[in-house]
């Protein structure tokens, strides 16, 4: 974690680079990323609208 970062910060960091690798691992298929990352696809397009992924 860089200094001055927040743990909050470094959170969403590790998240959204997650999500990305994720995403491009399934060539942007949101379902098939959701269960990569384990999660239900519709906290993921919520996660990733809090993060700034998507509109």
């Amino acid at each position: 974690m860089v200094p001055g970062t927040t743990l909050r910060d470094a959170v969403n960091g590790c998240e959204r680079q997650s999500i990305i690798q994720a995403l491009a691992a399934h060539q942007s298929n949101w379902a098939q990323a959701a269960r990569q990352l384990g999660v239900n696809a519709s906290n993921l397009h919520k996660l990733a609208r809090r993060l700034g992924l998507k509109a």
